[in-house]
């Protein structure tokens, strides 16, 4: 009768694994579908004149040094 109660434990054990592996596996679905539904979403219009860069002060000085040439 001792074999009875490992085989139950032992069911147990897996079919608490596969719960945790189930919503492990949810949580990957989930955010895969959220990347594909923004990949398919249309890129927005933009002008490169509103655009603004925030540059460290070494590679603005040298752009303004190139542009003034």
């Amino acid at each position: 009768m001792e074999h009875v109660g490992n085989g139950k434990e032992a069911a147990l054990r897996h079919l608490h694994e596969a719960i945790d592996r189930l919503c492990r596996d949810a949580d990957a679905v989930e955010f895969w579908a959220d990347a594909v539904a923004g990949f398919a979403e249309p890129v927005p219009d933009y002008e490169p004149g509103d655009i603004s860069v925030w540059l460290p002060a070494e590679q603005a000085s040298a752009l303004r040094r190139t542009s003034k040439s």
